[in-house]
């Protein structure tokens, strides 16, 4: 070999190596640079582009051992975020290559928790403007504005009224495919709610029907009604395409229900106060805020090593999706605070922790590139999905 050919490899090489050592996880520096025992090599990072705005990187580091997997995306380039449930309304459950598939996606990451058994999932969650539940947890959300130029990580305060375009009389609901509601309540059921939540029976319910397409006003996602039946009754009023709104019989609210005449223009209105969030998935805890590592330290299983899924952005407006396998000889996992530390050394300044365990799992073009640690893939009721162009559901 000339001089200059073993020159340019050289070269090469250390270039490859000083790559394995900027992406190497933080409590273990890239190793192999130096020494010249080759089975204390540094991390294998393997790179490729997906879509203009999207990059799949793959980091073996068999000192810890863990495998890392990581989407890059850059919203202002083709591809979009998106959320998605497992199907068309609760009860909701299929494997994160189904709802991928299901969405042509081009990746896709495990989403929120999902309750046991129920297949829901544990926070408020909405797709595309339409909300799917109030939840009994309050968590964590995050959301990418509809434009795509704003994250949103916080717990805020979701708040669904219901006005009536009459009277001017503007009341609250309590609960949304959530259960009956109790005395002093207004609850509302939509489609999405499915036969997990059908509108409460032995109560007096008013059905609306839409009138016209939902819009976005400022912070809120706003839909207009028109009044179709009202009525008190032992079995369950039907949906009918609309919404139907419930309360308990023999309260001032089930009189304010039942005085709505057939006809009557409504709008109802959701917000979180965060302006242009269609798409809000939950999790927890928040991983990093404002750049600094906010993960709790603790002694339960739940901060101990396992697989995790994480969603973050950059201070650059770039979303990071990571997943770290875990449970295995070959992959050990990481605690949360490591986890949340692998989030900001890959950039991000907000992080939140999604569903981890048995259902961390990492979709890309089709494949599950991870090794879910049940050993098959998990049934789960919600996915974050990265999409090829514009998000079709939001026109």
């Amino acid at each position: 070999m000339k001089p200059s050919s073993r020159r340019a490899v050289i070269l090469a090489t250390a270039v490859v190596l000083c790559a394995a050592a900027v992406l190497a996880p933080p409590e273990e520096p890239a190793r192999g640079a130096a020494g010249h025992h080759h089975h204390h090599q540094g991390p294998i990072v393997k790179k490729r582009k997906i879509a203009p705005g999207l990059t799949y990187t793959k980091i073996v580091d068999k000192k810890i051992p863990r495998r890392t997997y990581i989407l890059r995306m850059q919203p202002s380039k083709p591809v979009t975020l998106d959320v998605a449930l497992a199907r068309d309304a609760l009860p909701a459950r299929r494997t994160v290559l189904q709802i991928a598939n299901a969405n042509e996606a081009l990746a896709a990451v495990n989403g929120d928790f999902t309750v046991p058994h129920v297949g829901r999932p544990t926070h408020p969650f909405a797709q595309d403007g339409d909300l799917l539940q109030t939840a009994v947890q309050s968590g964590p959300l995050f959301s990418l504005s509809q434009d795509e130029h704003t994250a949103y990580l916080g717990k805020p305060d979701l708040r669904i009224t219901v006005t009536n375009g009459s009277t001017g009389a503007t009341w609250t609901l309590a609960r949304w495919n959530q259960g009956p509601p109790s005395p002093g309540e207004i609850a509302g059921y939509s489609d999405l709610g499915g036969s997990l939540e059908p509108p409460a029976s032995s109560a007096c319910s008013a059905r609306l029907l839409p009138d016209g397409a939902q819009r976005v006003e400022q912070d809120a996602v706003v839909a207009d009604y028109t009044v179709d039946a009202v009525g008190c009754s032992e079995t369950s009023m039907g949906r009918g395409d609309g919404v139907v709104l419930s309360a308990a019989p023999a309260t001032d609210e089930s009189k304010q229900l039942l005085a709505l005449a057939p006809g009557t223009s409504m709008s109802l209105r959701w917000t979180l106060g965060w302006a242009g969030a269609l798409d809000v998935v939950g999790g927890m805890p928040i991983l990093v805020q404002d750049g600094r590592v906010v993960a709790p330290s603790c002694t339960t299983s739940f901060c101990r090593a396992n697989p995790r899924t994480g969603i973050g952005y950059t201070a650059n407006g770039g979303i990071v999706l990571v997943v770290v396998d875990g449970r295995e000889k070959g992959s050990t996992g990481a605690t949360l605070v490591q986890f949340a530390q692998l989030m900001k050394d890959l950039g991000a300044v907000q992080a939140l922790n999604l569903d981890g365990g048995g259902s961390t799992t990492m979709v890309v073009q089709g494949d599950v590139v991870n090794v879910p640690s049940d050993g098959v893939q998990r049934s789960i009721s919600n996915a974050v999905l990265v999409l090829p162009g514009r998000d079709p559901g939001e026109g």
